[in-house]
C-alpha cells in the first residue's frame, strides 16, 4: 500500500470509529429516555390532600378519577391527566364511607369504590360501592352499595382489582410480609354480605392499589417502593420494578393503551407519573400457583444488547477496532 495512503486510512478509520461510538451513545440515551418516569402533572387542588386510589375514565384517554383517603368526605374527584386540574366532583350517598382506600372501573362504565380500608382489622362494615361513571361536572349519586367479608376475618385491604372485561372482582390486603389476595362472588348483593375467599396468601408485601391490563390477563400491584407484574391466572408475579420515590404512594393505573401507567401520592399537589407498562414474555404454559417456576425475574438488559440499532452499532464498532488491530499489525510488519 502506498505509505501515503496508509497514513490516511488509520486516521480515517479513528474517526469512523468514533462517530460510530458517538451514534450508539445518542440512541442508547434516546432508549433510556423513553423508559424514564415522566411527571404529566399534580393535582393542584384543595380538595385532593390524601388521594388514595386512580382509575382511567373508559370514555376519556386524559381522564382519571381519584378519591380521598378516611376522615373525608365521600367524593370522587375527576382528574384531567394532562393537566392535573380537578374537572368534576361527584358526591357519593347510599352508606356510611369510613375509608375508602381504591378505585376502579368496570365493564359498561361503572365505577366501583372499595371502602376497605382497616388498619386495625376490626371493622365489621366494609363495603364496594357502584356507580356510573361520572365525567366531568359536579354531581350528586346515590351508590348501590354492597358489604363485605373476608375469609379468616377482617383485614386492611387497599387495593381493589376489577376485570375489564368479565367484571370479576379481586382485593389485595396490605400486609408486612405477603398480602392476601380475595375473590368476591360473581353476582354481588345488596341485601346481604358478599364472602371474600382466599385465592392466594403470596402477594407483594405493603400492597397500597392495583390495576388490571384490558385483556384482565395481568393485574400491577404497587408498594410505596414498587411495581409488580402479577400473572391473574395464577397470581403469581412475574416481574417487578422500583418506582420513583413519592412522599406516599398510595395509587397506580394503567392507562388505555396498556403502554403505560400512572403512579400517585398523598399530600398536597400530588404529582402524576407516567411510566412504560413492560409484560415480561412467556413461551410456556402457566405454571401453577405451587410451582416455583411461577416466580420469574423480569428480564435484564445491558448496553450490549444485540436488539435494535443501538446493538448493532455495538457491533460494528467491535468490527472496526479489529479491523484497526489487524491493519496496524500489517502496517508494522511492512516498515
Amino acid at each position: 500500500m502506498n505509505p501515503r495512503h496508509r497514513r490516511l486510512l488509520i486516521p480515517g478509520l479513528l474517526i469512523a470509529l468514533l462517530i460510530v461510538v458517538l451514534v450508539s451513545s445518542v440512541v442508547g440515551r434516546a432508549e433510556s429516555a423513553e423508559t424514564d418516569p415522566v411527571v404529566v402533572s399534580h393535582i393542584d387542588d384543595p380538595r385532593v390532600q390524601e388521594s388514595s386510589g386512580l382509575a382511567m375514565s373508559r370514555a376519556d384517554d386524559d381522564l382519571a378519577y381519584t378519591i380521598n383517603d378516611s376522615d373525608n368526605s365521600p367524593t370522587v374527584y375527576a382528574v384531567r391527566v394532562s393537566t392535573g386540574e380537578v374537572v368534576g366532583a361527584t358526591s357519593i350517598s347510599g352508606g356510611t364511607l369510613q375509608d375508602t382506600e381504591a378505585i376502579g372501573m368496570g365493564p359498561g362504565g361503572v365505577l366501583w369504590i372499595a371502602d376497605t380500608g382497616d388498619n386495625r382489622e376490626r371493622r365489621t362494615d366494609v363495603a364496594l360501592y357502584a356507580l356510573p361513571e361520572p365525567g366531568a361536572g359536579d354531581h350528586s349519586v346515590t351508590a348501590k352499595r354492597y358489604p363485605v367479608t373476608y375469609e379468616g376475618g377482617p383485614a386492611n385491604v387497599e387495593a381493589l382489582l376489577v376485570d375489564p372485561i368479565t367484571g370479576a372482582k379481586s382485593l389485595v390486603s396490605k400486609a408486612l410480609l405477603a398480602g392476601t389476595i380475595y375473590a368476591l362472588p360473581a353476582t354481588l348483593r345488596t341485601d346481604g354480605a358478599n364472602r371474600a375467599t382466599v385465592v392466594d396468601e403470596g402477594a407483594p408485601s405493603l400492597v397500597t392499589d392495583g390495576s388490571m391490563t384490558a385483556d384482565g390477563r395481568h393485574a400491577l400491584l404497587r408498594s410505596y417502593v414498587s411495581a409488580s407484574v402479577v400473572d391473574t391466572s395464577t397470581w403469581r408475579s412475574v416481574g417487578s420494578e422500583p418506582l420513583p420515590s413519592q412522599p406516599q404512594g398510595e395509587s397506580i393505573t394503567i392507562e388505555r393503551s396498556d403502554r403505560t401507567f400512572l403512579i400517585g401520592s398523598e399530600g398536597e399537589r400530588s404529582a402524576l407519573i407516567r411510566l412504560p407498562l413492560t409484560i415480561p414474555e412467556t413461551t410456556e404454559p402457566s405454571a401453577s400457583p405451587t410451582d416455583p417456576a411461577a416466580i420469574q425475574s423480569p428480564p435484564q438488559r445491558s448496553p450490549g444488547d444485540s436488539d435494535g440499532f443501538a446493538g448493532a452499532t455495538w457491533f460494528w464498532a467491535a468490527a472496526v477496532m479489529a479491523m484497526l488491530a489487524a491493519i496496524a499489525v500489517a502496517a508494522t510488519k511492512r516498515t
